[in-house]
């Protein structure tokens, strides 16, 4: 079947999913093997036996600081906490990210997934740290963070899809967002970062999922612009070339003004006055553009005018 789940097993959605369900089973193997950690609560120090699984790879901000175990910003997000826990988020990942991998490509997919994954995970360490008491030393597990980046993108690349929410109830992709987005604050307001639920993390995948895409869009927008130039400077080059030259058309125009001006229209040769009308022809639809009535050479709004060659044949044309 076209489009099925199948044909993209392949895709780096589906070994994703894999990937978060073989280390899941690898928890569920050595889910008896624990480390003590030490949690700081109030006068008192409580140890808790934490699996060793978690402890090394989930997201504890503390052991980040104090031991450097950088890597947890990456691994934390595939580890999960139970059955429903993995199935709720491998479900989302399937769902939003085979057709946002399909239109992006897996190079930039990935990119977005990590970058999405990883900025959650650095806001759950800010605040931990920045809110104190006991959720520094709380580890938080799950792909729940580049899961709301993908939501998120899902969003922005088909925002008038609609999804059954609950199984059951049809909006669309972008209504979706604001609506998860919505519930995400208002549970973070009510629980502050002491909830089982990762509503920071959740949070931090929305909020590096738009800076991605405003990083995106402005890498557009100067690739348009350099595009453009080159584009400009091409047709320049390719106009000078019909043209013959040896010079650039505003040196050899320049050149022939001087002329005009110090001996009128006798001055010039016939190969000069052949290119003034060549010239002429190619540079009238620009004739609009720069001032017309005050011009001289050392014109600032003629020097900055990307078609200085209708500034010049205007001039000209004053002395034929």
């Amino acid at each position: 079947m076209k489009g099925s789940m199948f044909e993209n097993s392949g895709s780096w959605v589906m070994k994703l999913i894999f990937a978060n369900v073989a280390v899941y089973l690898l928890q569920g193997i050595y889910m008896q093997s624990v480390v003590p950690q030490e949690i700081p609560l109030g006068n008192q120090i409580i140890v808790n036996e934490t699996s060793a699984m978690t402890y090394y790879l989930g997201l504890t901000p503390a052991l980040v600081l104090t031991k450097f175990y950088l890597w947890q910003f990456g691994t934390y997000m595939f580890l999960h906490g139970g059955f429903f826990h993995i199935f709720l988020n491998m479900y989302a990942l399937m769902l939003f990210g085979i057709p946002v991998e399909q239109l992006w490509g897996s190079k930039k997919f990935l990119l977005y997934y990590f970058f999405t994954g990883i900025g959650a995970g650095l806001t759950i360490f800010i605040i931990n740290l920045a809110v104190g008491g006991t959720g520094a030393y709380i580890p938080t597990i799950g792909a729940s963070g580049a899961v709301f980046g993908l939501l998120l993108a899902f969003g922005m690349l088909f925002p008038n899809v609609e999804l059954l929410v609950f199984f059951f109830i049809p909006m669309k992709a972008k209504y979706l967002v604001v609506m998860y987005g919505g519930i995400e604050v208002m549970a973070l307001m009510s629980s502050g970062t002491n909830s089982n639920v990762s509503h920071v993390g959740h949070l931090g995948g929305l909020v590096f999922g738009i800076i991605f895409f405003l990083i995106a869009r402005r890498r557009g927008i100067e690739f348009t612009a350099k595009k453009m130039k080159a584009q400009m400077g091409r047709e320049i080059k390719e106009r000078d070339k019909a043209l013959n030259l040896d010079e650039p058309a505003v040196e050899k125009l320049t050149v022939i003004l001087e002329k005009l001006k110090e001996g009128g229209a006798e001055s010039i040769s016939d190969d000069e006055y052949q290119f003034i009308k060549l010239a002429d022809i190619l540079y009238v639809e620009n004739d609009e553009i720069c001032a017309a009535d005050d011009f001289i050479p050392e014109d600032s709004h003629c020097k900055k005018c990307e078609t200085m060659e209708a500034c010049l044949m205007r001039e000209i044309k004053k002395y034929l």
